[in-house]
């Protein structure tokens, strides 16, 4: 392989819908998240969103009012009942998806579920429980994976410019400490809820989950959050062949020192990813990288692109891509890495098993 002649276009990274048929969605939870990222995805990839509900009226008028949507209200009902709506968004925090599960799963529409699928392994494993027994399609918006930036390390691990890949680290420094913000009461909120995007994403990269976990987590003296905002996983693969690292510092007090940095190796070269660019170096050429710019964003333009999954999968008859059974695996790492940090120790994904008779299949 000549670096010369390896190119990296947006179109090989860039989310895009699916080719086949568009379905209506139905939007439940209108709060930031859903402003910032959900309804201007669905927006700009042509999608079109048929009702919405939120507990907050006004809240649920506004986002009808802004982004045109046909019907509004408090009750799910709105977005349930409705013939119009094909695929239900719930857009609800991880703490209250549980309460509404049987009335989501009853409707027996496709659901894109925003993560984390639930703040606790066995609440995520009954609920995946439910959603299969009832036939429902079920995915988990893990939807980092469609981000330009980490869509085009994908592209470029696939075509093997690194050969054989045997270490992937990441490191994030950003600051999340806001006192007035709801996730600054959430236990665990940097392992369970925001750094699930990270744990994901190394799976994704490496193609492997670990067997087992071992995390560090530090308190900032003074800081807001109830629980620590600094954390890093090393996970561990009984067959060997793969290291992999999260460290994920998210209380960082000086915006200039923010940065975010991946880091995949193989036995024929390296990637290395940020936010705005990718770069490829490799062991046969040893003095030359090439580094492009990545075209995009992350939000919401990652958003349209999970959207866009889940549609296609529909069409071809699949799993998506983070179906609840692959994201399962996701929700063991940090679960385990909650366990880990809490006890100072080691913690096999083994000790989180699905309740009832059946095991999930791991990768």
């Amino acid at each position: 392989m000549n670096l010369s002649d390896l190119r990296l276009s947006p179109s090989d990274y860039r989310p895009r819908p699916p080719d086949g048929r568009r379905y209506r969605i139905g939007v439940i939870g209108c709060g930031s998240i859903a402003n910032a990222a959900h309804f201007p995805a669905y927006r700009d990839f042509g999608y079109e969103v048929a009702a919405c509900a939120d507990v907050d009226a006004d809240a649920a008028e506004a986002a009808r009012v802004r982004w045109g949507v046909p019907t509004a209200g408090v009750d799910p009902a709105v977005v349930l009942d409705d013939p119009a709506v094909e695929i239900v968004d719930l857009a609800v925090h991880a703490q209250v998806r549980a309460e509404l599960w049987p009335a989501i799963v009853g409707a027996g529409k496709p659901i894109l579920s925003q993560k984390p699928f639930a703040m606790s392994w066995d609440a995520a494993a009954r609920m995946t429980q439910a959603a299969e027994a009832a036939g429902v399609t079920l995915m988990i918006n893990q939807q980092a994976r469609w981000a330009p930036q980490h869509a085009a390390i994908k592209v470029l691990i696939e075509r093997g410019v690194c050969g054989e890949v045997f270490s992937v680290a990441h490191v994030r420094r950003s600051f999340q400490d806001h006192p007035d913000r709801w996730f600054a009461a959430m236990p665990d909120f940097n392992l369970m809820d925001h750094g699930i995007h990270f744990v994901d994403l190394l799976r994704h990269f490496s193609g492997r989950t670990p067997d087992a976990v071992t995390t560090t987590s530090a308190m900032m003296q003074g800081q807001h959050s109830v629980s620590p905002m600094s954390h890093t996983v090393a996970m561990h693969f009984d067959h060997g062949g793969l290291t992999a690292i999260d460290h994920f510092n998210n209380i960082v007090q000086s915006p200039a020192a923010w940065s975010e940095a991946w880091h995949v190796d193989g036995t024929e070269g390296s990637i290395t990813g940020a936010p705005a660019w990718v770069e490829v170096t490799r062991r046969d050429e040893p003095e030359r990288r090439v580094r492009w710019p990545i075209q995009g964003r992350w939000f919401p333009d990652a958003f349209g692109g999970s959207m866009g999954e889940l549609m296609a999968a529909l069409n071809d008859g699949r799993e998506p891509l983070t179906s609840a059974h692959d994201n399962l695996n996701s929700l063991r790492i940090a679960a385990a890495s909650a366990r880990s940090a809490a006890e100072h120790r080691t913690v096999r994904l083994e000790e989180f098993v699905e309740p009832g008779p059946e095991t999930f299949r791991l990768l």
